[in-house]
């Protein structure tokens, strides 16, 4: 796999340290990169350990008139290193990115209308309605809230808006905490909100999503589940950690997250898998989930694959469907994926699997990608 080393190519950098240093850096480094280039986009993930006031201004400042977008993180990467505490960052270049606009929506009233707040206001920037754009030139970055659980209305809504166009992005993390996470525009931060990048690009592209599971021949039907709260409570007609455990091969009290990182769900559609991870036993047998999933389903059992290899297959793909070239990527990639390279130390396999393209990333509550997904690493690589 090559890179493109052109005006084409993005700009990355990651920095660490405290604010006051690793700010600045950041965005030296990114505007090194870019050597006299100006910015049609930026993008930065953050640690939550970094208040994000003194993040999203002076970043935002240091590109003035170039749209922003950012959020706190479970770990960032960039195709250097993947890490935890820091900040990372991409500067995408005009020419890979003609003509960009961003949007923050309010979530806390009401989900569906703040996103459709947000959506309106990407409309009235761009002039023209997110359902009348070309799906080649356009591309739609989103970033999430992580804890109000509210990512598959936010996605439901955006494919209400846009179904033409590819929807990427991730749900914001905070280093595992469980406390509160945030999304920014420029300036702006929310820790209830989204965050949406709509990209008119002059390159091609092409999504990747890849979720290092094939299916181990056992299928179950949800016969009964609290959708909203994203909890299974039967499967086939019995309690859902008594059904899970017979597929895995376990007893009912040996189902861990051991066996819920090796062995998610997935809805199997044209032949991908798309990933529901069981997060813990609820009272009564039932079984919690990182995403929802509806009753009347079915689900094959997962067993896992190699996450590096499959990670270098799919963006070796990708590069290869863009003539064999890239200039830059942006990377949502699964906190549980994360939790599972740090047990078996494949970290810097893992950013190696990239071949070097500048990019950044960060490790996520949750995927999005025709939906919001587990266990999955999704994102965009550019011509």
């Amino acid at each position: 796999m090559t890179t493109l080393l052109s005006t084409l190519t993005a700009a990355s950098a990651h920095a660490t340290g405290p604010v006051a240093d690793a700010v600045p850096a950041l965005t030296r480094d990114l505007l090194a990169g870019l050597a006299g280039r100006s910015a049609g986009a930026v993008v930065w993930f953050a640690s939550s350990a970094y208040a994000p006031g003194d993040l999203a201004a002076p970043i935002a400042q240091a590109f003035p008139g170039v749209p922003v977008l950012g959020c706190s993180t479970a770990g960032e990467f960039t195709q250097g290193g993947t890490g935890t505490g820091g900040v990372s960052a991409v500067a995408l270049p005009e020419g890979v990115v003609v003509r960009a606009a961003a949007a923050l929506g309010d979530l806390s009233a009401d989900v569906a209308t703040g996103t459709d707040a947000a959506v309106a206001d990407l409309e009235a920037r761009l002039g023209a309605p997110l359902r009348s754009l070309d799906p080649a030139r356009h591309l739609l970055l989103v970033l999430i809230d992580g804890m109000h659980g509210v990512e598959e209305l936010v996605n439901e809504r955006l494919g209400n808006a846009a179904p033409a166009l590819d929807v990427v992005g991730g749900s914001a993390g905070d280093d595992l905490a469980f406390a509160s996470t945030w999304v920014a525009v420029g300036d702006r931060v929310s820790d209830h909100g989204v965050a949406l990048l709509l990209l008119e690009t002059g390159v091609p592209f092409r999504v990747v999503k890849t979720c290092s599971f094939v299916p181990a021949g056992r299928v179950l039907r949800i016969t009964k589940a609290d959708v909203p709260n994203r909890v299974v409570l039967e499967l086939d007609g019995r309690p859902a950690v008594e059904a899970y455990a017979d597929a895995v091969g376990c007893a009912p009290d040996e189902v861990d997250a051991a066996q819920f990182m090796a062995h998610p769900v997935g809805l199997m559609m044209d032949g991908q898998a798309w990933i529901r991870s069981p997060r813990a036993v609820v009272e009564g047998g039932g079984l919690a989930f990182y995403a929802q999933i509806l009753e009347g389903m079915d689900v094959e059992l997962m067993n896992a694959t190699d996450m590096v290899a499959e990670t270098r297959s799919a963006v070796t793909a990708a590069v290869a469907d863009l003539g064999g070239t890239s200039g830059g990527a942006v990377m949502f990639n699964c906190i549980l994926r994360r939790l599972q390279m740090d047990a078996e130390g494949t970290g810097g396999r893992f950013v190696e699997s990239f071949g070097g393209i500048p990019l950044a990333g960060f490790h996520t509550y949750g995927e999005t990608w025709l939906g919001h997904v587990n266990q999955t690493l999704t994102g965009v690589v550019f011509g």
